[in-house]
């Protein structure tokens, strides 16, 4: 998982996950069944607090599922606090 989210920008040296963060809920594709469930977990990039990301593995059947896969999402981007404002890392 730190290897992927290393993959988007090569000034990412280390990364740090919020286990406490970690979530599941159920996600829609614009039908009446739905899409599915979502586990989501955030995250920071090179110990600096002022960093953020979230990352996303698609459950299939339910919230209890084992993923048969592990498939990972990028979720949000990389983004830095710049004053008030959450803005992508460059």
């Amino acid at each position: 998982m730190a290897n992927f989210v290393k993959s988007w920008n090569s000034k990412v040296e280390s990364v740090q996950f919020d286990w406490d963060s970690m979530e599941v809920g159920q996600v829609g594709n614009g039908t009446p069944q739905g899409g599915g469930y979502m586990m989501t977990v955030n995250g920071r990039i090179n110990n600096n607090k002022d960093t953020k990301f979230t990352l996303g593995f698609p459950l299939k059947r339910n919230v209890n599922e084992i993923p048969e896969k592990l498939v990972i999402m990028q979720m949000q981007p990389i983004r830095i606090l710049k004053g008030n404002l959450w803005d992508l890392y460059e």
